[in-house]
């Protein structure tokens, strides 16, 4: 496990509180670990999502490339059972037992996603990235085991977000694929609403 220098965990977006808000309070931040691509990738993906903003006239601009990032899983937080530090901790307790090599990851095209009025225009592989979905498993296992799990984790269907509110286009395959060699996954603390991932702790996938 490497660390970002950020383990005081302040997760409350200011609040020092050791008491949960009240009930049916939206939790502030979001929890999940994620793949990251390399800068070289990022920057690759960054004019790909401005390429498609112009040829297809998105409104939306396209994401920063600071913000890139596969979702492997979701940390579910409860505002009125659980403090985020808590799950946080959980978390780490779980991705501490993940024993997993580095893996490839590909994307061959840009597809809408969602639905109604969001739109996000993604990265995704028809194929599913057999590894992605394996480390997804693992880590809903080893969650699990911590106590923190909230159900049936859902069907995961990995993809890098290019930009949001698009509308549907027709997929795009690409003439060169997207790709890179996963060789660790990140927990991130996204703050909602305010564009800013802070990298608390990462795991290595050894060769």
């Amino acid at each position: 496990m490497k660390n970002s220098g950020q383990l005081s965990l302040n997760l409350g977006n200011g609040s020092r509180s050791r008491t949960p808000p009240p009930p049916g309070q939206e939790p502030a931040n979001g929890l999940y670990f994620a793949i990251l691509p390399d800068q070289e990738t990022a920057a690759r993906s960054f004019e790909l999502a401005g390429t498609f903003h112009r040829q297809y006239s998105f409104s939306t601009k396209p994401r920063r490339k600071d913000l890139f990032h596969i979702t492997l899983y979701q940390m579910q937080i409860d505002p009125a059972r659980e403090l985020p530090e808590d799950v946080a901790f959980a978390a780490m307790e779980a991705a501490s037992t993940i024993r997993k090599r580095s893996f490839p990851v590909l994307f061959d095209r840009a597809v809408s996603f969602g639905n109604r009025d969001n739109r996000p225009l993604v990265l995704w592989n028809k194929d599913g990235n057999a590894e992605l979905k394996a480390l997804h498993r693992e880590l809903d296992e080893a969650v699990e085991l911590t106590g923190f799990k909230r159900g049936r984790e859902k069907l995961v269907e990995p993809h890098m977000t290019l930009l949001y509110r698009g509308h549907v286009v027709p997929d795009i395959l690409l003439e060169e694929p997207v790709s890179w060699t996963a060789r660790d996954f990140v927990l991130i603390n996204s703050l909602y609403g305010k564009a800013t991932h802070d990298h608390l702790c990462y795991w290595t996938l050894h060769d």
